[in-house]
């Protein structure tokens, strides 16, 4: 088996470390991660200049490393590109951080995952809120392990996956969940510069149900919500086609 891993926290991040070790025992494993920290960079590519790229000594478990001063999405697409591997799998992360509700929106981790699976290659997201827990690694390889048992990170769409909140000695287990409705509000705010603005957030938080990668995150349980590429609402499109279908008629 030959994996690719990419992150967005660039390419001497602690979580990228931990994946990379984790999923050396079972496969060949490859990185392609941004130069520089890339979070909340979302599913942007670069078009407007030229990506540089450079190979580093190998993150240990890894075959080869490859550096790329771009995006997370950039960073996925050429290492499906450059190394001359027929990839089974993609893995982004494992993210500083969770991501979890409309977090997904902003996420180059989980744009990362997206962007493999468009170029036709299973793929995973992968965060935690901690890089530096103790049991990352062997929580890591145990969840794959199922993961590859199970054979659920097949098929349409992408898995995000998130550690429960630090604050949690140990997982409790894994929830299937769908997506939370709680988000960062981000307030732009003047600086002592009064053209300058930095962000202020605050997290607006919600009554969310038990089937929610927010409540898994909050009560100990890792979380795996499957995500899909087609963006279409097809309740609203129903509607509306109603709506017209009267109106002409």
């Amino acid at each position: 088996m030959n994996i690719l891993v990419v992150n967005d926290d660039g390419y001497k991040a602690t979580g990228l470390k931990v994946l990379v070790d984790a999923l050396s025992t079972f496969a060949d494993v490859y990185v392609a991660a941004p130069k520089d920290h890339q979070s909340a960079k979302s599913h942007a590519i670069t078009i407007k200049r030229r990506i540089e790229t450079f190979m580093t000594d190998p993150i240990p478990g890894s075959v080869k490393t490859l550096v790329v001063d771009g995006t997370p999405a950039d960073s996925t697409r050429l290492g499906l590109k450059l190394f001359d591997v027929d990839f089974d799998l993609v893995v982004s992360g494992i993210n500083y951080g969770q991501n979890i509700a409309k977090d997904i929106l902003y996420s180059g981790t989980v744009a990362a995952a997206y962007e493999a699976k468009i170029l036709g290659v299973n793929a995973v997201a992968i965060s935690a809120a901690n890089p530096h827990l103790t049991y990352l690694k062997h929580e890591t390889e145990k969840l794959f392990t199922w993961l590859f048992e199970t054979r659920i990170h097949e098929g349409d769409g992408v898995l995000n996956i998130n550690f429960p909140r630090d604050n949690h000695p140990e997982p409790k287990g894994i929830k299937i969940t769908v997506q939370g409705q709680r988000f960062q509000h981000a307030e732009y705010v003047k600086s002592e510069n009064p053209d300058i603005f930095h962000i202020k957030s605050s997290l607006v938080s919600y009554m969310e149900s038990p089937d929610t990668d927010v409540d898994a995150y909050n009560s100990g349980y890792i979380s795996i919500t499957p995500l899909s590429l087609e963006r279409t609402h097809f309740e609203r499109y129903e509607t509306i086609l109603k709506a017209v279908k009267d109106i002409v008629q």
